[in-house]
């Protein structure tokens, strides 16, 4: 497409939504798959399919890979259609988080007879596994990569048709048990639900959300070349609508150079000593927490398409004084990494923390 013509991303990402709905409402396929990267907004699509559906007077189920993810679907879909009837299906000592609670349309039970007949009911795969009775018209399966491909066949015979969501991206279902005797089987259990299910079935339609409204323009590009080779998508966000700057001085360590390389050019690597490492690295854990508190240590200021005029994050204490423990979201995401260490890393941390 010619620059200068391209179609403006909330537009892009509004038609395959548009064409998703579409074929939901076709009947023609028993399933239609969408591939998302991240934040290209999984969840909305669910909630909105599910609010299509119903108000269509096709009772569905939704089924989810965990329990956090159950409750936060209940709490956005309650949220949007204040009115729909939910049922929160779940374990007999399941106790109801406040996102469930504060809706008086969601009812929670560990049977579908007590819950009473809702339009929409959400569990997790695991759950659903254990219902025996029942089929709906449909079924969302959210995060559907994350699920293997015999907790799919688990839980098939409870609904006729299917929209399977989640991000191609994530890595596969792993076990701690030899999976060799699987290897090369169309069935193979250690592939996704969604990977099994496009084997079988190539007929069915797949969308891709094309645009990314979590990753900065600077980032979107890098993981989808990276992640996303085959699909690809872009930022919803130009080079200029997003910016980080310090309104305090810092020490000038290591912590500070990660920092502020990634405020000026989107990315960072902090680089600490390699060693092997348990499943659960706690040096790295704290190295990432340090590279975020330092962030708000300095006055950390961000620009962006819900703040143009700039949102300043809450100080925590001089950076040269005693650490204190917080609890914040950082301006943009951390992660570890294996790697080795650099003449100027401090000896405590671990691998590597970049930061974007």
């Amino acid at each position: 497409m010619l620059a200068g013509l391209e179609v403006p991303p909330a537009v892009e990402a509004e038609r395959v939504i548009t064409a998703v709905l579409a074929d939901l409402r076709s009947g023609a396929h028993r399933g239609v798959v969408v591939d998302s990267p991240p934040g290209a907004g999984k969840s909305t699509l669910v909630v909105r399919a599910a609010i299509e559906l119903a108000a269509a007077g096709e009772p569905l189920i939704i089924i989810a890979q965990t329990n956090e993810q159950v409750d936060d679907l209940i709490d956005r879909l309650a949220r949007k259609a204040p009115e729909l009837r939910i049922g929160r299906l779940s374990a007999a000592d399941y106790r109801p988080s406040d996102r469930v609670k504060d809706h008086d349309t969601v009812r929670v039970a560990a049977k579908v007879a007590d819950l009473g007949g809702p339009a929409v009911i959400i569990g997790t795969a695991a759950k659903w596994a254990t219902i025996a009775e029942g089929c709906w018209p449909w079924a969302i399966v959210d995060e559907a990569y994350q699920m293997r491909s015999d907790a799919l066949l688990r839980v098939a015979g409870r609904f006729e048709r299917a929209l399977f969501v989640g991000d191609p991206g994530q890595l596969d279902p792993f076990s701690t048990v030899e999976t060799a005797r699987w290897t090369g089987l169309t069935w193979d259990p250690m592939q996704s639900a969604v990977a099994v299910l496009l084997r079988h079935n190539p007929e069915l339609p797949v969308h891709r959300l094309p645009v990314s409204w979590r990753l900065p323009a600077s980032a979107a590009p890098v993981v989808a070349a990276a992640f996303y080779p085959f699909t690809g998508f872009r930022a919803g966000t130009g080079p200029a609508d997003r910016a980080l700057a310090f309104t305090e001085p810092g020490p000038g360590d290591a912590v500070d150079a990660a920092v502020e390389l990634a405020a000026t050019s989107g990315w960072a690597l902090y680089e600490l000593p390699a060693r092997h490492t348990l499943r659960t690295d706690g040096e790295a854990a704290a190295a990432c927490a340090a590279l975020a508190l330092r962030v708000l240590q300095r006055g950390a200021v961000a620009v962006s398409e819900h703040a143009p005029a700039g949102a300043r994050s809450p100080r925590t204490g001089s950076p040269s004084g005693p650490r204190t423990a917080t609890r914040s979201r950082p301006s943009a995401p951390t992660s570890a990494r294996p790697g080795r260490a650099s003449p100027s890393t401090p000896p405590t941390g671990s691998r590597a923390a970049s930061t974007t």
